[in-house]
C-alpha cells in the first residue's frame, strides 16, 4: 500500500513539474503583441475626415524582453483594400494546424528554426473609402509620408530596432502589396528588402480596363450612400483608387478625378486623371526609379493563377517583363491559388515564403 500511494505521489509530481516546464518553455518562446497608437502628423490635412490617430500592431519577438541589449530587424506589413492590421493578427479563418495570425506564423517559425526573430510592424491604413494605397493625396493626407517618416521613427525611436535601411523589409498584401511595391521603389533609403503578396493596381490588364463595367458606373453614381448600396466591390474601389491617384478636393461628393469619360456613348481616356494613374502603376514607375531598385537587396512578388481578380496576375507578369527590360533583378513566382487561400497555415506561403525571404535578405547586426 505505501508502496502504491508513494509511487502515485511521486507520479503525479513528475507530471506537475513536467507541466509546468513546458508551460514555461512555451511562454519563452511566445513573442508579445502590442498594440498603439500613432499620430499620423502627415496626415493632419486631409479633407475627408480621416483620424490621424492611428492603430498599429507590433509584434515583439521571444527575446525581447529577456534581452535588453539586443537590436532586432524590422518588418512592416501592410493590408490589402478594405481591411485594416486585424487582418494579419487575428485568425480569419480556422486553421487545424494552428497558423492563422502573424503571431503563430512568427512564434512557430523562429521556435523550429524557420527563420529568426525580427519585429513586426502592421499599421492600419484603410480610410473612408477603404483604402490609402499607401501614397500621398491632397484629399486623404500623405500616405506614404506616414509610413515612411511617421510610423518609422516612431518604432525606431520606441523599440530596439536596427534603425538602417538594410535592416528594414516592407511587404504587403493586395493594395499593400501595391504598396511595399512602390515604397521599396521610392525609398531604398528606408526599406532594403521587398515582398508584394498578390500585388494590386500595377497596370491596366484583366478585368481593370476601360471596358470594366465599374468605370461606366462611377461616372452614373452622384452620392456616398448611392456608392455604398451598390455593393459592388469594384465600383466602390474606383472611388479608392481615384482618391489616392487623382485626388481633387474641389470635386465633391467623392473628391475625386476619374480616369475615364463617357464622349458619344463611350468611355474615353480623361485627362489629368489618366495620365495620373499612368504615373502611379508600378509597370510604368520601373524605368524613373531604376537607380533605386538597383540599390535594393531583394524585389519579389507573387501570383495566385486562380485569384478571383483577374488584372492582378495580368499585370504581375507585365511588371516582371518590365524589370527583366531595365535589368533589375527579381522574383516573382505564380502559384496554384486564388487571391487569398494560399496565405496561412504551416503549409502557407508566408510561412514557407514570405518570412524566410525577410529573414534571409535582412541584417540582423
Amino acid at each position: 500500500m505505501k508502496k502504491n500511494y508513494f509511487t502515485k505521489v511521486f507520479y503525479c509530481l513528475f507530471i506537475f513539474l513536467f507541466s509546468i516546464s513546458v508551460v514555461s518553455a512555451q511562454t519563452v518562446n511566445q513573442g508579445t503583441l502590442l498594440r498603439e497608437k500613432v499620430h499620423g502628423v502627415s496626415l493632419e490635412k486631409n479633407v475627408t475626415g480621416e483620424s490621424v490617430e492611428r492603430n498599429v500592431a507590433i509584434y515583439l519577438p521571444p527575446s525581447y524582453k529577456t534581452s535588453p541589449e539586443k537590436r532586432y530587424p524590422v518588418l512592416y506589413l501592410l493590408h490589402g483594400i478594405a481591411d485594416t492590421e486585424n487582418n494579419w493578427v487575428k485568425a480569419w479563418t480556422k486553421q487545424n494546424d494552428g497558423y492563422a495570425t502573424l503571431q503563430d506564423e512568427m512564434d512557430k517559425g523562429i521556435a523550429e528554426g524557420k527563420f529568426g526573430e525580427m519585429i513586426v510592424v502592421m499599421p492600419d491604413e484603410r480610410t473612408n473609402a477603404f483604402g490609402s494605397f499607401y501614397v500621398n493625396s491632397s484629399v486623404t493626407g500623405n500616405w506614404e509620408d506616414f509610413t515612411v517618416k511617421d510610423l518609422v521613427n516612431y518604432v525606431d525611436t520606441k523599440f530596439r530596432t536596427l534603425a538602417k535601411s538594410e535592416s528594414r523589409g516592407i511587404g504587403g498584401h493586395s493594395m499593400g502589396g501595391y504598396g511595399a511595391l512602390t515604397l521599396g521603389m521610392k525609398h531604398p533609403e528606408v526599406f532594403s528588402v521587398v515582398y508584394g503578396i498578390n500585388p494590386a493596381v500595377m497596370g491596366w490588364g484583366g478585368d481593370f480596363t476601360k471596358d470594366s463595367p465599374s468605370f461606366s458606373n462611377i461616372l452614373k453614381i452622384k452620392s456616398v450612400d448611392e456608392l455604398m448600396k451598390t455593393n459592388d466591390l469594384y465600383t466602390m474601389a474606383m472611388v479608392t483608387v481615384a482618391q489616392a491617384f487623382s485626388p481633387n478636393p474641389n470635386n465633391p461628393p467623392f473628391y475625386a478625378d476619374f480616369p475615364f469619360a463617357m464622349v458619344n456613348g463611350k468611355l474615353q481616356p480623361a485627362n489629368p486623371a489618366y495620365s495620373k494613374w499612368e504615373e502611379n502603376f508600378p509597370v510604368n514607375m520601373v524605368k524613373n526609379y531604376k537607380a533605386n531598385l538597383l540599390k535594393l537587396r531583394g524585389f519579389r512578388f507573387d501570383s495566385g493563377y486562380e485569384d478571383e481578380f483577374k488584372f492582378i496576375p495580368v499585370n504581375s507578369r507585365a511588371l516582371s517583363a518590365e524589370l527583366t527590360k531595365n535589368g533589375i533583378e527579381h522574383i516573382f513566382e505564380e502559384y496554384n491559388g486564388d487571391h487569398r487561400n494560399r496565405m496561412w497555415s504551416r503549409k502557407g506561403r508566408l510561412y514557407n515564403e514570405v518570412l524566410p525571404y525577410f529573414w534571409l535578405l535582412l541584417d540582423s547586426k
